[in-house]
């Protein structure tokens, strides 16, 4: 009995074996190989990528598969084969995907899909665009997608935040490689300590309709994705820029990469160093733009155990120098005004994915830590206590599970459930007597199931809910809970397509990043406080769009209208409660529900891979139902520091393989700021002119070998110098009193060399 099972097994894996057959190729772009494609069997575990010389090669069993080969900045081919008994040759021929239109986005239902199939509208930032506009930092970056504006709220320390639809910076969940790995502290100076040499793609979801990634993403979210170890390669940069003619700007960065020839492993690093002297435009003495100096270092690597385990490792460091005020060569208690900030930040990631052997599962467990220390000095007329230490400390570990269901109720369905637990501890204390002393410790546990259904082949719905549960050592009962989310994508024809969604998030009671960071104003610190009575805050966002996709041979147009229309239930807002106990103090408290209401458009063109051209807009209404009183002598409805019109535009050239050309620039449109009483003599709300931000840069590639390139680059941004131009002067200054493009007139030249620039 036993021989003739293991002969029935042996015909079995002999049956078996024998209908495997090799398929391969070569992938080719203009006559020239392309390495590391990904060549893969649709809705299967079968695949490879191509090695240097752009081959590929692998066993497939006899029958009708359908092939996809993708990679970054080509457009997604997918094409059905038929694979009998003998070998199968099959080359591909790559096209350029100038304007994105078949990117790969995980930030939509947090598994990867593309960009055209998810249910959540998201726009990308690539690599290249941030090149293109010659971006030191993620905060350089966010400025040219609909719906973002990037804003610089303090002359003396430079807090600067991103805002998505007019709300403020912390309604924003910004992600590193879908991870909420910001913490507080991170909010305030964090935009400016990512360089963007690490950056593979921004992608930003507006609206509450990605609340699966937890409760703060109420105005969307901002997911970078980091560049992976890919090619071995290496290029280090060098920038210099002037500012105003008076103040240097100087940028070094480099990556590199290297991968093992049977691609199971690779390791990338990057690093930058900028120096930035501080800059002060009325010469009173008094700096608009902080004084930086910042050193980052950060690694990727991963371990392909096989074509379906994979673990990845992750590490980054920062260390920040920041300095604001007066005498700013001088220790800070020989200052009028001084804020100076010295920040250190070390973080690590693990991330383990497991595939089923069908390839119609997947699991997923990560874990991140991440500490950042920042010793710092918030002080007046060189006070002794302005000395003070905070730390915040972020744990995140979670598990995800994928399942693909092909036959679904007459359709697809992926089903995506995870539990995720994120730990925060805000640590800050003062020499100044009068400041209490903060700890708070909050846990967040996440529970989330979501379900992503393709009911036809033009109309997907994607439902589910995440439930949260908050505690926290300054909050006497917990929290919980759930906040759902619906979003229905509709193909009305194959290049037009409708979505819309509704989703609920909200904010628990707590310290946030700007909670923790001293104000000084026209000389007086002053502090944050929670109210006693202080509750959650709530919200409801509904949005929908209209996107236009079209593509022919070379050319794409891309048109997108967006609405979007969000109600916070109990806001916090923060009203002025003079000197209590010898100690200017805001007090954080409930408001009246808030509105925002508006759209956004969005144009993108590339008649060919030699010209590109996108341009954006927002219009928007926001507002609290009632009154309140942000400063002491300003009553308004108004949500300030928001225009209600802002935009942004791109435009790049590339004649040939050795030159760019690009255009850019950034409108932001009249809003209201509050001017608090010193410099002038009585608190008022002040209506902002409109600016408008231009930017011009190129840059010209010499080849050295076949191995290395050399690059010159060069260019002005903020051309005719559309800058803040009533500035507060001397010690009673207002430094919250800023708007508008975060720098002057800058001009820079810079220098790379390395592989494949």
């Amino acid at each position: 009995m036993n021989v003739k099972i293991c002969f029935i097994l042996f015909l079995i894996y002999f049956t078996g074996f024998s209908q495997n057959t090799e398929i391969k190729g070569v992938v080719l772009y203009k006559n020239s190989p392309v390495p590391f494609v990904n060549v893969y069997v649709k809705n299967a575990s079968k695949g490879t990528m191509s090695d240097e010389e752009g081959n590929y090669s692998f066993k497939l069993a006899q029958g009708t598969h359908t092939l996809i080969v993708q990679s970054i900045g080509f457009k997604t081919v997918e094409e059905k084969v038929t694979v009998e008994n003998k070998t199968l040759t099959l080359n591909f021929n790559l096209e350029e995907d100038v304007l994105g239109l078949d990117q790969v986005v995980v930030s939509a239902t947090r598994t990867a899909l593309n960009r055209r199939e998810a249910p959540v509208l998201v726009t990308v930032t690539n690599a290249e665009s941030l090149k293109n506009v010659q971006a030191a930092t993620l905060f350089e970056g966010l400025s040219f997608q609909p719906g973002l504006r990037t804003e610089v709220n303090c002359q003396n320390c430079g807090f600067s935040q991103i805002r998505i639809n007019g709300l403020d910076g912390a309604y924003s969940q910004i992600l590193v490689n879908s991870r909420p790995v910001f913490g507080s502290l991170n909010g305030i100076y964090g935009l400016e300590q990512i360089p963007t040499n690490m950056i593979e793609q921004i992608e930003v979801t507006r609206g509450g309709g990605s609340a699966i990634f937890g409760s703060n993403a109420i105005a969307g979210t901002i997911n970078i994705i980091t560049k992976d170890p890919i090619e071995n390669q290496f290029q280090v940069a060098s920038k210099i820029g002037l500012i105003d003619g008076e103040s240097t700007d100087a940028v070094t960065t480099f990556n590199s990469t290297f991968v093992s020839e049977d691609l199971n492993k690779g390791i990338t690093f990057f690093g930058m160093h900028r120096d930035r002297e501080g800059y002060d435009t009325n010469d009173d003495g008094f700096t608009e733009m902080t004084k930086l100096r910042n050193l980052n270092f950060g690694l990727k690597s991963f371990y392909k155990f096989d074509f379906r385990r994979k673990l990845t490792l992750e590490f980054n460091a920062s260390n920040e120098y920041r300095r604001g005020g007066d005498f700013i060569d001088k220790s800070p208690i020989f200052a009028n005004i001084a804020e100076e900030i010295t920040s250190n930040v070390i973080g690590s990631g693990i991330t383990f994915d497991y595939f089923s052997e069908d390839y119609l599962q997947k699991f997923s467990a990560y874990g991140n830590v991440q500490n950042s220390r920042s010793d710092n000095y918030y002080g007046t007329n060189q006070d002794p206590n302005g000395f003070g230490l905070t730390k915040d400390f972020v744990t995140i570990a979670g598990v995800q599970h994928t399942a693909k269901f092909e036959n679904f109720l007459g359709g697809s369905m992926d089903l995506t459930s995870g539990v995720e637990h994120r730990f925060n501890r805000i640590k800050e204390r003062r020499e100044n007597p009068l400041i209490i002393p903060i700890t708070q410790n909050t846990n967040t546990l996440g529970i989330y199931t979501q379900l992503d259904w393709k009911i036809l082949d033009n109309l997907k719905v994607l439902t589910g809910a995440r439930g949260e549960l908050f505690t926290s050592n300054l909050n006497d009962e917990s929290l919980f809970i759930v906040n759902p989310r619906v979003s229905i994508l509709y193909n009305i024809t194959e290049t037009i397509s409708f979505r819309t969604g509704y989703s609920q998030g909200f904010r628990a009671p707590q310290f946030y990043s700007e909670d923790v960071h001293s104000e000084i104003i026209t000389g007086e610190v002053r502090r944050v406080r929670l109210a006693e009575d202080l509750k959650e805050e709530l919200s409801h966002s509904f949005i929908g769009s209209l996107e236009y996709s079209h593509q022919h041979e070379e050319h794409q147009l891309v048109l997108t209208l967006e609405g979007f229309y969000t109600t916070i239930n109990d806001p916090f807002v923060y009203e002025a409660r003079g000197d209590v106990g010898g100690l200017e103090i805001k007090e954080k408290i409930n408001g009246d529900n808030a509105i925002v209401n508006g759209f956004n458009v969005e144009a993108r063109y590339s008649p060919n891979p030699k010209f590109s051209f996108q341009l954006g807009g927002t219009f928007q209404n926001s507002y609290f139902e009632n009154s309140y009183e942000p400063e002491e002598g300003i009553v308004t409805n108004k949500i300030t520091r928001t225009p209600n019109i802002y935009g942004n535009m791109m435009f790049n050239y590339t004649p040939n393989e050795q030159w760019d050309f690009n255009v850019n620039g950034v409108y932001t449109g009249k809003m209201y700021v509050p001017h608090v009483a010193g410099f002038i003599s009585e608190t008022v709300l002040e209506e902002t002119p409109n600016l408008l931000e231009f930017g011009l840069n190129a840059s010209r590639t010499f080849t050295i070998s076949d191995a290395y390139q050399f690059e010159i680059n060069g260019g002005v941004k903020n051309i005719f110098n559309a800058y803040q131009d009533d500035f507060d002067q001397t010690v009673d200054r207002d430094p919250n009193y800023i708007y508008g493009p975060s720098q002057p007139r800058t001009i820079f030249i810079g220098l790379k060399f390395g592989t494949d620039l």
